[in-house]
């Protein structure tokens, strides 16, 4: 697949830390995509990214698991919840989500 063709990961706080990072989406539409782009602050793209994809109720979330989340906000399920019913008005945490984990140099 082209790069142009890659679906982009959009982010509402985009920090991100040197190494692995992660984040997490409503639902099932990142579950299984093996690469993305990502937007960064100044609208640019990056290069290509890997990524790894895991599909988890929310509530089986633990802190260990948002540990490597790129916004400091949501690396407990408390403060990711939080987020989660900002970004996506209506959310629960009966739902499931995409953890989406990715590498930066």
């Amino acid at each position: 697949m082209a790069a142009g063709q890659l679906p982009i990961l959009e982010f509402d706080h985009p920090e991100f830390q040197p190494g692995r990072n992660t984040t997490v989406r409503r639902g099932r539409r990142w579950h299984g995509v093996g690469h993305a782009r990502i937007r960064w602050a100044d609208g640019s793209l990056s290069a290509p990214l890997r990524l790894v994809t895991e599909l988890r109720p929310f509530r089986s979330l633990q802190s260990h698991d948002l540990a490597r989340e790129h916004d400091p906000a949501c690396r407990t399920p408390e403060g990711l919840l939080v987020v989660l019913q900002r970004l996506y008005p209506g959310f629960s945490p009966e739902e499931d989500v995409t953890l989406c984990h990715f590498d930066l140099p």
